[in-house]
């Protein structure tokens, strides 16, 4: 058996431009980085640490920079920057600043052109693209609630917000179990002031029994609350591709309508609870 070499995100892809993909990726990099330096903050485990540990984490976040700066030199390059101007800030001469981030610049090229290919053994998909450019819309969506835990900002877009596609709601997305959704859904029109009583879950459970999310067959709930409302999309979970594995019993969950960012947060947060990994 063939696999194919196309991904469910390509024609999300094809909607970003060449420099909102580099700067996504930059975006990602830049969130791994900063992972792995906040590992270094706490002090509490380092009797659990192994002698030369924390050198081995500095190393990693030495390493991880590296990555970002690399990511970060794509991304000029995407936005027009010239070698002068990249060798300026990094004190090499524009020679120099052009041979040492070629192969780089390269590999993205590359990338661009073909996002997956097979591995050799010709069972598995390999993405090309860096993290943040692969999955777009899925980057965008996770980068901004991750800039507004942890950058403390009064803003509902603070990634997406500067990319050159105009800002718009996050679909908050998942999988969870088919025996999780009442539960699920219950807790989350609690947020919204709301009550799940047992004749509104009748019709949810009817209208969810034939969905299935590979043909877009889905089941739309509304949850109004006195300052929003919320649109959740049900469809039952199955393969959109051959080499794709989806676990049984499984409900595809997509949230809308969350413009509010306390609010958005608290939906991801239950999505994550509830979240099947597949």
């Amino acid at each position: 058996m063939t696999l194919p070499t196309t991904t469910p995100y390509d024609a999300d892809r094809a909607a970003y431009s060449r420099e909102t993909l580099a700067r996504l990726a930059l975006c990602s990099q830049a969130v791994d980085t900063a992972r792995t330096a906040s590992v270094l903050v706490a002090t509490r485990n380092d009797v659990d640490t192994g002698l030369g540990g924390r050198a081995s984490e500095s190393l990693s976040l030495i390493r991880l920079a590296e990555r970002t700066l690399v990511r970060a030199v794509v991304y000029e390059r995407e936005r027009g920057a010239s070698w002068e101007d990249i060798g300026r800030y990094l004190e090499l001469d524009p020679a120099e600043a052009e041979e040492r981030f070629a192969p780089a610049l390269a590999g993205w090229e590359e990338a661009l052109e073909t996002p997956c290919r097979l591995d050799p053994t010709g069972r598995r998909i390999v993405n090309l693209l860096p993290p943040g450019a692969h999955n777009p819309k899925g980057a965008v969506r996770d980068l901004d609630l991750w800039a507004r835990r942890h950058l403390y900002i009064n803003d509902r877009h603070p990634v997406s917000g500067g990319l050159s596609r105009s800002p718009a709601p996050h679909d908050l997305e998942g999988l969870i179990r088919v025996g999780e959704v009442r539960r699920f859904l219950g807790l989350l029109s609690g947020y919204l002031g709301q009550y799940l009583d047992n004749s509104a879950w009748d019709a949810i459970a009817r209208g969810l029994e034939p969905t299935d999310d590979s043909v877009a067959a889905w089941y739309t709930h509304t949850i109004e609350g006195p300052a929003h409302t919320l649109r959740v999309r049900l469809a039952h979970a199955r393969p959109h591709h051959s080499y794709e594995a989806v676990e049984p019993d499984t409900v595809s969950v997509v949230v809308t309508g969350s413009d509010d960012s306390a609010l958005s947060l608290r939906v991801d947060t239950l999505l994550d609870v509830f979240g099947v990994t597949g």
